[in-house]
């Protein structure tokens, strides 16, 4: 229990913080709710009042002026509730803001391993979800506290000052009031963490339905992904049944509980009456406080309630604040801008799993301005050295560098930059063709456009639609034909000006002599730059400088095109099945 405090005391501190950010409307929330909680302890003294000495007396004037002083109290309140509320709602957007920047900067800094180890739904939930819970924890808990716990007190302190044996009657009738509510709440904490992840499993699934809805159509496999849907929906009922058990059951013990303390005081009270050791008002004037400790309780239940779910959220949000799975920038990084951009490769290993080696102590240098061919059989590492190239990894052991200077030692931005990339899925944009190919640059002109359009063939694509560079082209750049995606992904790399240019299977959906003329032109255009090809298209390599087989993690063998086919036994295996003529 101890322990489980402690770090609630923790998260609470870290994340409290953020609504300290405005500090000034935070602490004019709480003397606003302390001041309506004191007003709303005025109101019952007036019963009494109006009991002993408007109506007992049968004084129409001082009744008068008791109900006019009531019913300002009560506008006054309202205005001050109004005014707490707004308040809040602005803090709760603030905070929310604030807190979805950090996260989301948080997970843009993280390397590409821990977005593949996770999925995209799991992600979505959490930002969406569990930020909300936390916001409306860190806004709404402290004020609530404030508005709950004095008033509790200083109600106490007056019943106390009435009479003091139904003071002492009612804090020894209290563990019967609030033990109900602070027990369930914390019984219900592992059905929250237990409804939270599956609420986000059924996210995840949601999100790879709809992501992969042609696969689903295509292989006529929609009544399975109802059903794995159904399932999960079972299952989340089932954790909601059990919560509303537990609510249900909370509220009974909490209903009866006070149902039993009122009527307990409600009796000794009436007695006190009748033996004239109290007056009617008093009595009046003290149950209607005590129905404010009653409703005080409710308020505590859902306070626990709201507090433990809100920690839940708070530790799987603090789960991605801790991560350490990032690609950092030291401090005093320098730009990358070169006059060679030759790329080395120095002892480097590297691995998704702590026990196994994509590549390990692997040494080469590709020199600047170079058409080579990274080649090798599936699943040896060809796109994890290209991906070490970006700096989407940093290596476990050794360095890599441009021009001799670490990549560790360049700003992150600066480097990509000067590198572009091309993959075999192109990974469009549901946007127009030409915020598709401005995607990696601030700022382009015009002609920069038209002249990336020119080298990829994007421009005879463009020419054949009515909008032109403004069409959109669907989620998925489902509008059009995966070659056309292909030279719009080309064009976005070169829209960059690269030293660097990289192509990961990226001429898949083209024909050779499409791929040829694009090649030839960006060399035409680009002088001087770095063309790195991954491909197991013969007619691809062929037309390469020189050839970086990866043979083993530990193995590149970099020698011509023809001899590797001369002297490596294993080469051509790797291009088993194909008939292309070079």
């Amino acid at each position: 229990m101890v322990k489980i405090l402690e770090k609630e005391r923790a998260l609470f501190v870290r994340f409290i913080k953020y609504a300290l950010t405005y500090r000034k409307s935070w602490l004019t929330v709480i003397m606003l709710e302390a001041l309506i909680s004191l007003l709303g302890l005025i109101n019952p003294y007036l019963t009494k009042l109006v009991v002993d000495n408007a109506i007992g007396n049968k004084n129409l004037k001082v009744f008068i002026i008791l109900a006019l002083i009531g019913g300002s109290i009560f506008i006054l309140s309202g205005l001050l509730s109004s005014w707490s509320s707004f308040l809040e709602r602005y803090i709760k957007l603030k905070v929310n803001f604030d807190l979805n920047r950090d996260i989301f900067r948080r997970i843009q800094s993280f390397s590409l391993n821990w977005f593949q180890d996770k999925s995209t739904g799991e992600h979505m939930y959490k930002i969406s979800y569990d930020v909300d819970r936390v916001t409306e924890f860190i806004t709404f808990i402290p004020t609530r506290a404030v508005a709950i716990f004095p008033k509790l007190l200083v109600t106490l302190v007056i019943i106390f000052y009435f009479n003091w044996k139904i003071s002492v009657l009612s804090l020894s009738l209290a563990p019967i009031l609030y033990l109900p509510p602070y027990y369930f709440s914390r019984k219900m904490r592992l059905v929250w963490h237990a409804l939270a992840e599956n609420s986000q499993e059924i996210f995840k699934n949601l999100n790879e339905v709809f992501s992969h809805i042609q696969l689903i159509k295509s292989f006529g496999r929609e009544a399975h992904a109802i059903h794995v849907y159904l399932k999960k929906l079972i299952v989340n009922i089932k954790i909601s049944t059990k919560n509303q058990r537990l609510e249900i059951v909370g509220g009974f013990a909490a209903s009866l509980s006070s149902k039993l303390v009122t009527g307990l005081i409600v009796f000794y009270g009436g007695y006190q009456v009748i033996k004239g050791q109290m007056t009617l008002g008093t009595l009046t004037a003290i149950m209607v406080y005590l129905s404010q400790l009653i409703s005080l309780q409710g308020q505590i239940a859902m306070f626990f309630q709201d507090s433990v779910s809100g920690f839940v959220s708070c530790e799987r949000i603090a789960k991605i604040l801790n991560e350490e799975d990032r690609i950092r920038e030291l401090p005093g990084a320098r730009k990358a801008d070169f006059k060679s951009y030759s790329i080395s490769f120095d002892q480097v290993s590297f691995g998704y799993r702590k026990d196994k080696y994509i590549i390990k102590d692997l040494s080469f240098q590709i020199e600047s301005g170079k058409h080579i061919a990274l080649v090798g059989p599936s699943g040896c590492g060809k796109t994890t050295l290209l991906n070490l190239i970006l700096r989407l990894y940093d290596p476990w052991h050794g360095q890599i560098s441009i021009d001799g200077v670490d990549l560790k030692g360049l700003e992150i931005n600066s480097l990509k930059q000067r590198i572009g990339v091309v993959l075999q899925e192109p990974f469009l944009w549901n946007d127009s063709i030409k915020n598709n190919i401005c995607y990696g640059i601030e700022s382009v002109s015009g002609a920069q456009v038209d002249e990336a359009a020119r080298i990829t063939g994007v421009d005879e694509l463009v020419r054949n639609l009515p909008l032109g560079y403004d069409t959109v082209i669907g989620e998925n750049a489902c509008k059009i034909s995966e070659g056309q995606k292909q030279r719009i992904a080309i064009a976005r790399a070169l829209i960059k000006s690269p030293r660097i240019l990289i192509f990961d299977e990226a001429f898949s959906s083209l024909d050779s002599a499409s791929e040829n003329k694009i090649l030839a032109t960006i060399k035409d255009v680009y002088k001087d730059i770095t063309i790195i090809i991954v491909s197991h298209r013969l007619s691809s390599l062929s037309k390469a400088e020189i050839i970086y087989y990866l043979k083993h993690p530990e193995t590149i063998i970099i020698d011509s095109f023809k001899n590797l086919l001369l002297n490596d036994n294993e080469f051509p295996k790797v291009f088993v099945g194909q008939n292309e003529e070079f």
